[in-house]
């Protein structure tokens, strides 16, 4: 909270307190009226200013409620991967913008959302703000993708491609069960930070440029979570928002989401963009391609 915010609040609770004071001494004078007998003039008028002074002092709580909860985030990311040029950028995150994008997205492409989608969501950001703000300062993230929880994969494929060339399957993918067979390491309702500026390639940006050719294991065990709903859903945004397509030459894997490995174990999804389509694929955790990279994010809850 910035110090015009803190002094504006400190300002509003000193005279809710002096409000409750108030109306805890004429609601106390006003309880001691003999309620059998019409009250005289000045006992009527202590009870309509008793209502006035409860009314103003509701509307100040909103007011506080507004002060407090920060729908914009801003900070400045400094960029110190390439030695030879050092870059500082200026991010802002407005959550009610993107809130209400989100909305509307997922009712263009039927995908229902719980009734307290909005509270679900504002309680998410609330209560993260902090994270949020050193997240963006230290890694630089300049969007967020608002998850509602439980959402079925097959489902979420079939509308975030809808128009699309039919998608095309890697063996590993298919042999895991496909869309059907995705596990995912979390189906609540989540907000992401992720990149965009910059990021339609993970060639194009340098922090993810950083990634190619790494382990998904060791990614993994980095903390990196991003879910392939996560991603389907990303690139569908990406898309209608900037007219491009993800990783049209590299490909991100999804360390949130794996597939069974019929010899045992599991294998981890991961995608690309091709021939008018998305193409799926899985590999083991402990492969690496020059090619293949991925989305760094942080996945809130």
């Amino acid at each position: 909270m910035n110090k015009q915010n803190c002094a504006e609040l400190a300002e509003k609770l000193k005279k809710v307190q002096n409000l409750n004071s108030d109306f805890d001494t004429k609601a106390e004078k006003a309880l001691s009226f003999d309620t059998s007998r019409d009250w005289n003039e000045e006992e009527s008028a202590l009870i309509t200013e008793a209502g006035k002074v409860g009314e103003e002092n509701e509307q100040l709580l909103i007011e506080l409620e507004k002060i407090i909860f920060e729908t914009n985030v801003t900070a400045t990311y400094v960029c110190k991967i390439n030695k030879k040029k050092e870059t500082s950028e200026t991010i802002t995150i407005d959550f009610e913008k993107k809130l209400e994008y989100s909305i509307s997205f997922y009712k263009t492409h039927h995908i229902d959302l719980p009734e307290n989608f909005r509270e679900i969501m504002t309680d998410i950001w609330n209560r993260n703000i902090d994270i949020i703000q050193k997240s963006i300062e230290e890694q630089g993230f300049d969007e967020i993708l608002l998850i509602p929880g439980n959402l079925s994969v097959p489902d979420v494929h079939t509308k975030m491609s809808e128009g699309y060339t039919a998608t095309a399957k890697g063996g590993w993918f298919t042999d895991g069960g496909s869309f059907e067979g995705v596990i995912e390491k979390t189906t609540k309702p989540r907000i992401i930070l992720i990149h965009k500026n910059n990021a339609q390639n993970l060639y194009d940006r340098p922090e993810l440029q950083k990634i190619l050719g790494k382990k998904v294991e060791d990614l993994i065990k980095s903390g990196q979570t991003l879910t392939l709903t996560d991603y389907l859903i990303y690139q569908r945004q990406f898309f209608e928002e900037t007219g491009n397509r993800l990783d049209k030459s590299s490909r991100g894997w999804t360390p949130g989401s794996t597939v069974k490995n019929p010899g045992g174990g599991f294998r981890v999804v991961y995608a690309d963009w091709g021939d008018s389509r998305l193409l799926m694929h899985a590999g083991d955790p402990d492969g690496s391609n020059s090619r293949v990279g991925c989305r760094l994010s942080r996945c809130l809850t």
